[in-house]
């Protein structure tokens, strides 16, 4: 059974991975043997990151600045990790534009798509190669349920996300050829600093837990062992699906 959940040898990155679920699945990936390359927006904030798990988890870690809208960050990131990558996750995105989609604007349109779907798509290009070449490699989107379900606040956010979930069915028809699984993930409200105002305040948090069987907002960890499933062995058959961790809230 530890074998089907072990990393040991496998290098993996996690990007925007200095706090909430970026970091839960950088430690949750890390901790199952991988050597690990985070990113966050500054070099200042990843080194810090990267000290944490090296410090408290014993993980083998590389940190990098990456703005996932720079290509050329996304190059210098591409080339700066330990000689060769097996599991991808992809976690940044930027912030998403707040209120009716009809009071937008073209420039918000073009944020959020550059943030959530171009800039992801950038770093599959650029690592996914190596992966094919050797036949072997795992991919994972972090997606939304905002992609799956109308909102009346958070409707171009959505939409990224809806792209991204269909970035994930086109790459794994064309992916799984080289033995290459890919799939997002689909959280609906975490307790991070993302999605603040679902529960910082008391009486909104009662409002959001009310819609959610199990009862309670997700913590990071609970996300963070779905990626370390779809980039293990134990998972790797599991390919092209948008998978929803979030109590029940779909249903």
């Amino acid at each position: 059974m530890n074998k089907l959940f072990d990393l040991t040898g496998k290098v993996a990155v996690v990007t925007a991975s200095t706090k909430g679920m970026g970091l839960a699945i950088a430690r949750a990936i890390g901790s199952a043997g991988a050597k690990l390359v985070i990113s966050g927006r500054s070099q200042e904030t990843a080194d810090a990151a990267a000290a944490r798990l090296r410090k408290e988890d014993g993980i083998e870690v590389m940190a990098f600045a990456c703005d996932i809208t720079d290509p050329e960050s996304v190059q210098r990131f591409a080339l700066g990790a330990f000689g060769r990558i097996d599991a991808l996750v992809l976690n940044a995105a930027g912030n998403p534009p707040v209120g009716s989609m009809l009071g937008q604007t073209v420039q918000q349109f073009d944020e959020i798509m550059a943030h959530g779907v171009r800039g992801n798509l950038a770093l599959a290009w650029a690592l996914a190669p190596q992966m094919i070449e050797r036949k072997n490699g795992s991919i994972v989107f972090m997606s939304s349920r905002a992609a799956k379900r109308g909102t009346g606040m958070l409707g171009l956010y959505g939409m990224s996300k809806a792209a991204l979930d269909q970035l994930v069915r086109n790459l794994a028809l064309e992916l799984g050829p080289s033995n290459i699984n890919v799939n997002s993930i689909n959280p609906g409200a975490v307790r991070t600093d993302f999605s603040r105002a679902l529960w910082e305040n008391p009486e909104r948090e009662k409002m959001t837990v009310s819609t959610i069987p199990m009862g309670r907002i997700a913590e990071p960890e609970d996300v963070a062992g779905l990626a370390l499933l779809l980039v293990s062995a134990a998972g790797h058959y599991i390919n092209g699906q948008n998978i929803s961790v979030d109590g029940g809230a779909t249903a």
